[in-house]
């Protein structure tokens, strides 16, 4: 049995440090079972909690092995003891011992992290940019939205992705209205630039990330249409929807299901179209901008390291300078 006193002082991972690890709790994201140079059977596992993620890895009996991979599920909280090593430029736990904890003594929110700021003030912000919008039937679309109930308790919910950036509790709210904020910038830079297009256009742009990602016990993880679809065309189908029920001129109905079709900038990075004129290629910077900065934002340390540079970003394909 886990006392919540063990909970309380046992480290997150943001804290671990190069080492042994004698006890400590995470949630398990994911489970896989691999095979070694020699083809003897491992276990390598993504632990998490609010702080973060840390991979780990389990070399045993091929029976014990094959025992734990069918006992241990993702959406579990685990006890662990290990080595905290690096690997190939990697941190990861090399395991001593892995067990799921007793299901009454979770303690949930130690693995969920959430946004820093509060939804509602931030909900507000959002909605004061749609409020000033003056093209009628665009102003009406996104209000149409933020009164939608259901679809607003998954907004206010949903991260902005699942790892890479803003990938928690109100990570696609914060993302959205970062999003709006630097067009509105840009608007002010760019006087050609169609405002309300380009505010509506970044306000849209991720609502299919509400369907992208189902909201589990443990976390978040793709839904069915999620992954056969991807974000980009589950948002286009809703807002489409909506679209179907106003009055609005073709023209202006066109740029802006082009704006969320095209808001990824590339094809290879998931684009069904590139941006084809001003507003489009603006909403697609400011969403790029956004993430990025994200990931460079929350750059870290390997942990232990004294150096002036971050581990490996596979998303930004660089590591960062963090300065002294």
């Amino acid at each position: 049995m886990i006392s919540s006193l063990d909970m309380i002082n046992a480290p997150y991972i943001r804290d671990l440090q190069p080492g042994l690890l004698e006890e400590g709790y995470f949630l398990l994201r994911r489970v896989h079972l691999n095979s070694g140079k020699n083809n003897k059977p491992y276990l390598r596992f993504l632990l998490a909690d609010q702080s973060g993620h840390l991979p780990a890895v389990y070399f045993s009996g091929t029976k014990e092995i094959h025992s734990m991979s069918s006992s241990l599920q993702a959406g579990i909280i685990v006890k662990v003891a290990g080595v905290i090593e690096e690997f190939q430029g990697v941190t990861q736990l090399k395991l001593l011992k892995i067990s799921a904890a007793e299901k009454q003594d979770w303690d949930l929110s130690r693995f969920w992290k959430r946004t820093r700021h509060d939804r509602r003030a931030l909900l507000r912000e959002l909605k004061g940019y749609i409020d000033n919008l003056n093209h009628i039937q665009l102003k009406e679309l996104c209000l149409s939205f933020l009164s939608d109930r259901p679809f607003l308790r998954l907004f206010l919910e949903a991260p902005a992705s699942r790892f890479a950036h803003h990938a928690y509790i109100g990570g696609l709210l914060e993302h959205t209205l970062n999003v709006v904020k630097l067009c509105d910038s840009y608007i002010r830079t760019f006087e050609e630039v169609d405002r309300n297009l380009t505010i509506a256009g970044a306000f849209l742009h991720d609502v299919g990330k509400v369907d992208e990602f189902e909201f589990l016990l443990y976390g978040y993880d793709y839904s069915d249409p999620g992954r056969l679809k991807g974000h980009t065309l589950l948002g286009y189908d809703r807002v489409v929807a909506r679209l179907n029920t106003f009055e609005i001129d073709r023209e202006l109905r066109l740029r802006l299901e082009h704006i969320l079709l095209s808001h990824q900038g590339k094809r290879v990075w998931g684009a069904v179209e590139e941006p084809r004129f001003l507003e489009a290629y603006l909403v697609h910077a400011a969403d790029s901008t956004d993430a990025s900065a994200f990931l460079f934002s929350n750059a870290v340390k390997r942990p232990g390291s004294e150096s002036r540079w971050s581990e490996y970003n596979s998303y930004l394909g660089r590591e960062v300078y963090l300065g002294g």
